[in-house]
């Protein structure tokens, strides 16, 4: 090889080298994934059940979420039965609730009904531990100023800790319902 062809070489390969090095790099470097819409609740998609406590009661809860109308809202349907106890009839609860994200003000918001004709508009926050914790600064067709809180835990074990917790108006929040949910 002639002495100019060495030099040539010598002076391209630190170039060539680079360039092989950044094309390895970024072949190696997964691409970043694209936020979407719900991606936080994918835990919690699906259909669950489980014991529930509410006021000393215990019974089964029945849940389900599910992405409806084209993926523009998070459906959530759950039902409650309480067997006969002492003097208290048997007693069922459902609640339902449409989750929408609000682009303009990045949240998710969420109208949740209950069978005892009771509602309210619940801002999401998801907190740093991935659970999901809604939040009523009030409720309709209740007593003045009652607050409402909803969270939705994954426990380590896989299943679902769902509370609903309730403060009248000047008071710390205390659980109403609690259920601990296994996906079926």
């Amino acid at each position: 090889m002639s002495p100019d062809r060495i030099a040539r070489i010598a002076r391209c390969l630190p170039a060539v080298v680079l360039l092989f090095s950044a094309a390895v790099a970024s072949a190696q470097a997964p691409p970043a994934a694209e936020w979407k819409v719900f991606q936080e609740f994918n835990f919690v998609t699906g259909s669950w059940s489980g014991p529930a406590q509410s006021g000393g009661r215990v019974g089964g809860r029945v849940v389900s979420f599910a992405l409806e109308v084209d993926g523009a809202t998070l459906g959530y349907r759950a039902t409650t039965y309480f067997p006969v106890k002492d003097s208290l009839p048997e007693a069922r609860s459902e609640e339902v609730a449409k989750i929408v994200y609000d682009g303009a003000k990045g949240k998710y918001v969420a109208l949740v009904v209950f069978s005892t004709k009771a509602w309210g508009i619940y801002d999401a926050e998801v907190r740093p531990d991935g659970s999901i914790r809604f939040t009523a600064r009030e409720m309709a067709n209740l007593e003045a100023g009652l607050r409402s809180r909803w969270t939705l835990a994954r426990k380590a074990d896989g299943t679902l800790q769902e509370d609903l917790d309730l403060a009248p108006a000047g008071k710390d929040f205390s659980t109403y319902l609690s259920a601990t949910l296994t996906k079926k």
